[in-house]
């Protein structure tokens, strides 16, 4: 009895089957080893595309991630003995969380226009972000607006550092830097003060 293969009616369609199954993927293959990593890198580019309307751009608008802001300050609680030359005994002041929030879609309140426009390209976007912070007081250790910490005042040593080596006129600067802006090496300031910035004469 002859066993070869494919002798029998059943056995050819198999392998005709199994043979022109084969080629095709062995076509398929080549096409994409020829044109697999362009098309590849396109349809990827059109998944990511910013465009009106789609899943990605809201998603790129209002990220599904909430950034924070986590802050902490140092309070010096012997601002007397560090001018006398002791070490400064320093006291951890905090957390402050804010939750920080992006907007890239707003609309200027005076033009009226918008933002975020699409290029004539018809690929890239222009845009103009605006960031706001806003506290989380379940976060907080407490409110930094009333909670104050004393700091130095770097305006005023940063002075007395530039001024330090002008000779005969150092004492003129000396009294013009004390009389000018908090004019002591150490201030009390609000955290908010701290963090967002505090009026003070000195540059």
């Amino acid at each position: 009895m002859d066993h070869a293969c494919c002798r029998s009616p059943y056995t050819r369609r198999c392998c005709l089957v199994t043979g022109g199954a084969g080629a095709v993927f062995l076509l398929l293959g080549l096409l994409v080893l020829v044109a697999g990593p362009g098309a590849l890198e396109k349809k990827i580019l059109q998944t990511m595309a910013l465009a009106p309307g789609s899943d990605r751009l809201q998603s790129w608008l209002v990220p599904p991630v909430q950034a924070h802001l986590t802050g902490y300050g140092f309070h010096v609680t012997n601002p007397e003995e560090v001018q006398q030359g002791e070490k400064p005994i320093l006291k951890e002041v905090g957390p402050f969380v804010y939750k920080a929030v992006t907007v890239k879609d707003s609309v200027d309140e005076d033009t009226g226009k918008e933002n975020l426009e699409y290029n004539e390209d018809g690929e890239t976007l222009t845009y103009r972000p605006r960031k706001f912070y806003f506290l989380d007081r379940s976060q907080s250790a407490g409110d930094p607006d009333t909670t104050f910490i004393t700091i130095p005042n770097v305006p005023l040593l940063t002075g007395f550092r530039k001024i330090r080596d002008l000779g005969w006129a150092k004492g003129t600067a000396v009294n013009v830097i004390k009389k000018t802006g908090l004019g002591t090496p150490f201030i009390n300031v609000s955290f908010s003060g701290l963090l967002w910035g505090y009026h003070d004469e000195l540059p």
